[in-house]
Formats: structure tokens, sequence, C-alpha cells
């Protein structure tokens, strides 16, 4: 029997050296991986590369921190969003470096939120650096939760926010370097368990001094399990059951690929 070990909801597929053999590997370890992408322009090249894939699903986004230099991309985004149930990478970025841009990176972020509303079932992962109260007020105002499913990625933002985030039907996608700190920890451990995702953000998180890859997941739940202090069969149920809503929303009955519990 087919079964999913485990889940990266937020992953650079496309920025791995060979994208194929991961998605091979990804196969061969089950682990159900959604594919972000930076721009709206190597969307397609994802989609061919994940189109006969069980297990990646391939999204259509346009970064942050390239908005300064790719916001006339924002129509060709707002097309795609069409023709793809997952969206990310999305949102905003508030480091230094990024202000000057930071006004065109609301505009692009309010009209990616407006499009996945229109389209509806659109599950999407967002960006928030250094940006999280502004991210929430937009998904607030342009979002509703019945329709369109956010996911914030690496989530860094105070615990209130996390709560207003909460209250905007938010789930918050967790990978190994957000546990290295007590803070990070902390902030983590009051993420409700309904609302707990994995994600390894690679190739731009380490373990072990090398580039992770999407079944370093399986080590995020065993890190989560020890945080919440569950047994590591319980986390992986949480993770697995959140999973199943969350593909759900986008359309995709992952029943069908016989999801062990």
């Amino acid at each position: 029997m087919t079964t999913i070990r485990g889940f990266d909801f937020h992953c650079h597929v496309d920025l791995h050296p060979d994208p194929a053999v991961i998605i091979q590997q990804c196969e061969r370890e089950r682990i159900a991986v959604v594919a972000v992408t930076t721009t709206p322009k190597a969307w397609p090249q994802n989609y061919l590369w994940t189109k006969s894939s069980t297990y990646v699903f391939a999204a259509v986004g346009l970064h942050p921190e390239l908005v300064g230099e790719r916001d006339f991309e924002v129509e060709l985004l707002e097309k795609r969003i069409r023709d793809s149930r997952f969206v990310g990478e999305v949102g905003l970025d508030g480091s230094p470096q990024h202000r000057p841009n930071y006004d065109k990176q609301r505009e692009v972020f309010a009209r990616t939120l407006d499009a996945s509303q229109k389209h509806r079932g659109r599950v999407v992962t967002i960006h928030s650096r250094c940006a999280a109260r502004d991210v929430i007020t937009l998904i607030e105002e342009h979002i509703d939760p019945a329709d369109v499913l956010c996911i914030l990625h690496w989530f860094s933002g105070s615990a209130a926010l996390m709560q207003r985030a909460i209250r905007a039907g938010c789930y918050f996608s967790v990978n190994t370097a957000m546990l290295k700190h007590d803070r990070g920890k902390t902030l983590v451990q009051s993420i409700p368990q309904d609302r707990l995702l994995t994600e390894t953000d690679s190739p731009f998180t380490e373990i072990d001094d090398r580039k992770t890859v999407p079944w370093d997941a399986l080590t995020t739940i065993t890190q989560l399990a020890k945080l919440y202090g569950e047994p590591d069969s319980k986390m992986k149920n949480i993770i697995t059951n959140n999973a199943k809503c969350v593909f759900q929303f986008a359309g995709i009955n992952l029943e069908e690929i016989n999801v062990e519990v």
C-alpha cells in the first residue's frame, strides 16, 4: 500500500541543482510537497516537472524580495493563479534591504490575495519577515477564510499577531531552523495543534551542515513532538490530519494516496 510519510508545505524544489531528481526522491520517500516558486515565469517549468508526480504540487508565486525588480509580473501572476490551486511564495518583506520597495510589495500582495479570493479554493503560502502585522492586516482585508486558506511560512511575529492570524483562519508551517532558539520554540509552542504544519524551506535551511531536503520534514515532526510533549506517533497524526484539511481545501483528496495515520 502506498502511504504518505510526511509533508513539506514550503520547499523551493526548482532551486535545487536537479529538481527532477528531488521530485523522484520525494516519490520514493513518500513526502507530499508544495513546491513554491519565486516568479510566475518559473511556474510553467515547475508545473511540467510536477504534473506527473503523485506527491509534489507546483505553486505559482512572486517572492517579495523580487518585487522591486519584477513588480510588472503581477499581471502574469494573477493569470496563473487561475490555473494553480497553490500560490506561493508571496507576501511582504520589511527587512532593511527590501524596505525601499515596500509600497510595491503591498500592492502586489494585495492583488495576489484578490486574485486568490476571486478564484477561491486556493492555498497560499506567505512570507512575512519583519512585516507580520501588515501581512495579517491585508489577509483580513482581502480574504474570506471560507474561500482561501493562508499558511504563514516561517512565522516570526508576536504572540498577539499570531492570535490575529488564527482568527483570520491562518495555518503555520514550521521548519527545524525555527526550533533552534528559545524564542522560536516558545512561539511555535503557542501555535494551536490544529493549525500546525511542517515545512523545510529547502534549500535555504540546513541540518547537520548540509542543505535540507523535503524528507527532513520528518525530523521536524520528531522535534515538534518533543516540544509539545507528545509521542512521535501522535504528532504525526496531528500533522497528517491538518495536511488532509489543507489539501482537501485545494480539491485534492489524500485518501486516494492512502494516507497513513
